[in-house]
């Protein structure tokens, strides 16, 4: 069976509430981006280990009881950053919330107009509040989040008035500031995060199918390609040296595990790719299983087409 790793669904309730309730505290610290960045990473190597994050489980007044639990959820120690730690907390947080109440706040209308532009960028979150950062004080100011419609964040860009009504609703504290939670929450919450690269994620299937196609038929006619020739260009011969003339036709059994064969190794590849892409994209478990499922029928059909000896392609025969 294929596994995805890291797409548990749905948690224990144990482990929701344990998202829920760091998150929320990250958030009410309202600490700089520079100070929550030392709380995490706390010998400055640029990594979190489990130890780092169990200090800084300490220092939230998380209990002790939800260590474990949220260790469960946040995925290997190897490769761990700041910057991708934090993104992985929000979007645990922001899937809970949404498998829990959905989204609220905007109008629907103007959320319905968000959630149809494109957020095209490969910067993290925190990487592009860093960059927004221009006095370095580790929030965002509304002059400072506005200057996003800017820069190429956005396929179509937003106006300030667009901006300004995203800024007051991250702005949960009040404080007319946003920290880096506040942040990328909003973010999450209502603009589409860049899913036309998903359709790359098919592309290896579609070859798959193609080439099992196409090497199903070769297996039965290009063997017959020498015995053809001389009736393709009218060439009378003896049936004693057509009959010579060598054939090669494969059996249908060996064709069929052949095929069979491409089309689990180009099913496997595709849905591989697109978990890769909906990992880079920040898109959620729930989207990425719809597209699992549908290439997992595409990949069913199409080899039920090749081998079922009742809707067989005539050409095979």
């Amino acid at each position: 069976s294929v596994k995805f790793p890291g797409r548990k669904l749905p948690r224990p309730p144990a482990e929701n509430a344990a998202i829920k309730t760091l998150y929320e505290s990250m958030l009410r610290q309202n600490a700089d981006l520079s100070a929550a960045i030392k709380e995490w990473d706390q010998d400055g190597d640029g990594s979190v280990s489990n130890w780092e994050i169990e200090e800084a489980l300490k220092l939230l007044d998380i209990p002790e009881y939800e260590y474990g639990l949220l260790f469960n959820v946040l995925g290997p120690e190897e490769g761990r950053t700041v910057s991708s730690l934090f993104d992985e907390i929000q979007e645990l947080y922001f899937d809970v919330q949404e498998a829990q109440q959905g989204s609220t706040g905007l109008s629907a209308t103007f959320r319905s107009q968000l959630s149809k532009n494109d957020f095209e960028t490969k910067l993290t979150f925190v990487e592009i509040f860093n960059r927004l950062d221009k006095d370095g004080n580790g929030f965002l100011s509304k002059d400072e989040f506005s200057s996003m419609s800017k820069g190429e964040y956005f396929k179509k860009p937003l106006s300030e008035k667009e901006l300004n009504t995203l800024f007051d609703e991250a702005d949960v504290l009040g404080i007319g500031r946003l920290n880096v939670f506040e942040f990328m929450s909003i973010l999450r919450k209502n603009v589409k995060i860049g899913i036309q690269e998903i359709g790359y994620g098919y592309l290896p299937l579609s070859w798959g199918s193609l080439t099992a196609y196409w090497l199903g038929l070769g297996m039965q006619e290009l063997g017959l390609t020498l015995v053809r020739v001389p009736s393709t260009f009218n060439v009378w011969i003896s049936q004693g040296l057509r009959d010579s003339i060598p054939q090669y036709v494969f059996d249908t059994s060996t064709i069929h595990i052949l095929q069979a064969s491409v089309m689990l190794v180009s099913y496997i590849a595709s849905v591989a790719l697109t978990q890769k892409l909906c990992d880079d994209n920040r898109i959620g478990p729930v989207r990425f299983a719809t597209h699992a499922v549908t290439q997992s029928i595409g990949a069913a059909i199409t080899l039920y087409l090749m081998l079922s000896p009742e809707v067989i392609v005539s050409s095979y025969r």
